[in-house]
């Protein structure tokens, strides 16, 4: 995993309290030996706590933004459920590392 990510636990976790996030994860290139710092985005996988759709709406927007001011970086923050293509999807489950968890 990343060191952004390790040096940011607590706050990342912090966000994710806020915002009712139950799970977060990482995948992607940032677990793979073709990460480039300061190139790579981070690709992070969100379980949202159940909320009615504009509340969910705005968390994953505000979320988003926080997470890109704290880490520096661009962030692609996908819902899960979010992919549908089968093969993307059974990729991502499979390589996967937990960020936080609740």
């Amino acid at each position: 995993m990343v060191s952004v990510l390790e040096d940011n636990r607590d706050a990342i976790a912090e966000l994710c309290a806020r915002y009712g996030v139950v799970r977060l994860d990482v995948f992607g290139s940032a677990l793979r030996a073709d990460y480039r710092p300061g190139e790579s985005d981070l690709d992070l996988l969100a379980e949202f706590a159940p909320r009615d759709p504009y509340e969910l709406a705005d968390a994953y927007f505000d979320m988003l933004d926080e997470l890109r001011e704290l880490l520096g970086v661009e962030i692609d923050l996908v819902m899960v459920g979010a992919v549908k293509n089968r093969y993307i999807a059974q990729d991502i489950e499979q390589t996967k590392q937990p960020v936080y968890a609740a």
